[in-house]
């Protein structure tokens, strides 16, 4: 069985990978006209987000019965299209989760505590308490969108501060558990006093959090995002920042993280954002941990050793 590896993995994943009765190809600098002029003869395809799996890409690949993503977004592989060709896609559902959970809780504490700005000041030999007061969570409402794998690993990490901590997910029924309320997008609007969004990138989502969107909370809020960076309008909650509706942002996740192809626009919101010190911005980096990375690899390798047993080899 041929299997396409495209993006740059650990050796010690290659060399699990060579170890299976494959035909291994990796090429983890190659660019799209390389990578579709291997793909006719592959028959697994192995990716994180080097390049969008579209329509081209699918037609090309004649052979191709798997695609394994490793990690979470799909909004770069057109999964309709693939299955409407006989080849399913799979993302490591839950391998970077409790990443995800931590990196929201740091980034949290490290917003409401002024962490970065304390920290900031004092290495410039300025000396500030009571201008960096924190604000504690134990009394507050936390709103999560998404209660998935990762909405899951916030809420349980949350479960030791005493805040309430609400959850919404248009998709499940009966979610509720030890660590949140199920509760509908009203009561959350009414009550939150953080926010954190835990869903994918779609034609619903994107720019849902807008100027609309965070209108309808009725309290100040903390705002959270390491989902991805397109939900959110940056225009809007930069507004929201100067109002006061936002008291403070977190943001994993950017609309366009190729700072290096930034149009003038998003360069001019990039810069007003990077200014402000009740925002901490991070790249990308939430599920991106060493243990997150050793899951997802093992996850992968099962679901090729899955289709080898399926194909009797």
């Amino acid at each position: 069985m041929k299997v396409l590896v495209v993006d740059s993995f650990p050796q010690i994943f290659i060399e699990a990978l060579q170890a299976l009765p494959i035909e291994l190809t990796y090429v983890p600098q190659a660019q799209r006209e390389e990578i579709l002029h291997l793909l006719p003869d592959q028959e697994i395809l192995i990716i994180n987000s080097k390049i969008k799996i579209d329509r081209e890409a699918a037609d090309i690949a004649t052979r191709l019965r798997l695609v394994l993503r490793a990690g979470v977004g799909m909004d770069h592989i057109d999964v309709p299209y693939l299955a409407q060709k006989g080849c399913r896609a799979y993302y490591m559902a839950g391998g970077n989760a409790d990443a995800v959970g931590e990196q929201a809780l740091g980034m949290l504490l490290a917003l409401r505590h002024h962490v970065v700005r304390a920290d900031k000041q004092v290495r410039s030999f300025v000396w500030l308490r009571e201008a960096n007061r924190g604000q504690e969570i134990g009394e507050k409402t936390v709103g999560i969108i998404g209660y998935g794998h990762t909405g899951k690993a916030v809420a349980r990490r949350l479960s030791g501060f005493g805040c309430q901590v609400l959850a919404y997910d248009k998709y499940l029924s009966g979610y509720g558990d030890a660590y949140v309320r199920a509760a509908d997008m009203a009561e959350i609007f009414a009550e939150a006093d953080i926010l954190t969004l835990h869903i994918p990138l779609t034609d619903e989502t994107h720019r849902l959090v807008n100027d609309d969107f965070l209108a309808r909370f009725q309290k100040p809020i903390t705002f959270l995002n390491l989902s991805r960076g397109p939900i959110t309008d940056l225009s809007a909650l930069l507004r929201a920042l100067d109002s006061g509706k936002v008291t403070g942002a977190a943001l994993d996740v950017l609309e366009n993280e190729k700072m290096d192809k930034l149009t003038p626009e998003q360069r001019a919101d990039y810069e007003n954002l990077f200014s402000r010190d009740n925002v901490i911005v991070t790249p990308h980096i939430g599920g991106w941990s060493v243990e997150s990375l050793r899951n997802i690899n093992n996850m992968i390798l099962d679901y090729v050793r899955a289709e080898l047993a399926s194909a009797g080899h």
